[in-house]
């Protein structure tokens, strides 16, 4: 049985990219206006948000990264190959991801909050993001 993801509402293009990249402000390295195959590195961010996609161009998932450890690729980059060996439905719907790279000095609650507006934005609901307590019975 595989897990069910979230197929996505909204097609990401280039203009939508450029308004999601916009909210970053001053903690905007540059902005990576190309989709990125899944697999392939994304450059060297170490903070950053990313947006997967599916076949469609459907924004699928939001996350965001600040590592605690040097990597040898891009933060979004490694951070997606361990949503992708972890589900099989993850590895089956996205193709490609877009990434909104963030200065090394943007701090932990300006990436955290910028994730939820950029998902907000795409329409992905957060509560694929959270852990939701078990009901006893």
């Amino acid at each position: 049985m595989t897990n069910i993801t979230w197929a996505g509402v909204v097609t990401v293009t280039d203009d939508r990219y450029a308004m999601l990249a916009c909210l970053a402000g001053q903690w905007l390295v540059e902005p990576q206006p190309e989709p990125i195959p899944i697999g392939e590195g994304s450059g060297y961010e170490d903070k950053a948000i990313y947006i997967a996609v599916n076949r469609n161009g459907n924004a699928c998932y939001c996350g965001k990264t600040t590592p605690t450890r040097v990597l040898n690729r891009g933060a979004a980059a490694t951070r997606l190959s361990q949503h992708v060996n972890g589900s099989e439905s993850k590895r089956d719907e996205w193709v490609e991801y877009w990434v909104i790279p963030l200065h090394d000095a943007t701090p932990g609650h300006v990436v955290s909050a910028l994730e939820k507006t950029v998902a907000a934005r795409l329409g992905i609901p957060l509560v694929h993001r959270t852990r939701m307590p078990r009901q006893r019975t």
